[in-house]
């Protein structure tokens, strides 16, 4: 196999991704040692260094504790939806490899001017013309998140807009050609009473605001996102060590 830093990139993501899978669905339970690093080069035919970057993936996900000397044991993370805070993938397919339902519902849509606030994130010229979206992200039919994205429509497929904020944005700007391949994110503890709608709105309004400006491969910001994840349904981990 190719030792290039894409090709083993690449392979320890997807090892990362199949380990995850096997732990969500239960085939490794909470508190089990996984398979020792030996095992592991053997059975996916990687190098070392290859598992242990999947194996420091996982445990950043917070669903690895790695112990040295002793091996690698699966988080016992409970029920809880839970992502690393330094990774960037769909929340819909978090959800789901978390082992729930994900659903997406629009509150509202707009093509309108982008205001300065929003061309200074996005690169854009104030007055370009954006799509505004405001979705609630639901978990087996809970509200865990209000997602507040906007979306430079310059050079955006025309015939994509309406599935806009329809289901997970990530899925339609890959659709487009415009998946994020990074994001530059703040992170605000919020309460406040206004954001979010209907039944499930939670009271008090305590979030975690993810305000996080997306960009492509080449560079280009694709989409500003400020999703307000429900306090206590949406847990991030940190990763620290000295």
């Amino acid at each position: 196999m190719s030792t290039s830093l894409g090709s083993r990139t690449s392979l320890a993501r997807r090892l990362a991704e199949d380990v995850r899978a096997r732990i969500m669905s239960g085939e490794y339970a909470p508190g089990e040692r996984l398979p020792s690093e030996a095992e592991l080069v053997r059975r996916y035919e990687v190098s070392r260094v290859t598992v242990r970057t999947a194996l420091r993936t996982l445990e950043a996900q917070g669903l690895v504790d790695i112990r040295h000397g002793t091996g690698s044991f699966v988080s016992d993370f409970g029920t809880g939806i839970r992502a690393g805070l330094q990774e960037l993938r769909s929340i819909s397919e978090t959800i789901r490899e978390m082992g729930h339902e994900p659903g997406m519902e629009r509150h509202s849509r707009a093509r309108r001017p982008a205001t300065a606030v929003e061309a200074a994130k996005l690169g854009i010229p104030e007055g370009a013309e954006v799509l505004a979206v405001e979705r609630m992200i639901l978990a087996d039919g809970e509200a865990v998140a209000y997602s507040y994205d906007v979306v430079p429509l310059q050079g955006f497929p025309a015939g994509l807009v309406d599935e806009l904020g329809t289901g997970s944005l990530f899925a339609t700007l890959s659709t487009a050609g415009l998946l994020p391949s990074r994001a530059l994110a703040e992170v605000h503890a919020i309460s406040d009473e206004t954001i979010g709608w209907g039944p499930q709105k939670p009271v008090p309004g305590l979030y975690v605001l993810l305000d996080q400006v997306h960009f492509s491969r080449r560079g280009s910001a694709v989409a500003h996102s400020r999703t307000y994840f429900v306090e206590g349904r949406f847990q991030f981990v940190v990763l620290r060590s000295n």
